[in-house]
């Protein structure tokens, strides 16, 4: 099951302001416990994974902003099994001329999938 696909930005496009740059797995949730995430994609019935550890790092990562792709804690490691294993569907979008690297291209990952936390029992009292 793989979603998601590969976007070219505009010429002279930039990513979102809101866009993060991962230096190190600090940066995101500390939380890697496992979870459950309601996963709803278009056109096909909603359905339920569970993921821990750095995966859900990433996960909930972007469900709270883009994150770029060329991270330097190997963010597509865990955004690509996301994608092939479990079906969210994320993106990634090229651009051209990061600044801060001098990169020719970069990347961001974005989520499009709704992704809703679903709270276990001891969560929800």
């Amino acid at each position: 099951m793989t979603t998601g696909k590969l976007i070219h930005a505009e010429p002279g496009a930039r990513p979102s302001a809101d866009t993060k740059r991962i230096y190190k797995w600090a940066n995101l949730k500390a939380d890697t416990t496992r979870a459950s995430f309601l996963i709803e994609n278009e056109g096909i019935k909603p359905f339920k994974i569970t993921v821990s550890l750095k995966k859900r790092q990433v996960l909930e990562g972007l469900m709270q902003s883009p994150i770029m792709a060329a991270s330097y804690c190997r963010i597509s490691d865990q955004v690509l099994p996301l994608r092939r294993d479990y079906g969210v569907n994320i993106v990634c979008t090229i651009y051209k001329n990061d600044p801060e690297t001098g990169r020719e291209t970069f990347g961001v990952y974005t989520l499009v999938s709704k992704v809703t936390r679903i709270l276990s029992d001891k969560e929800a009292a």
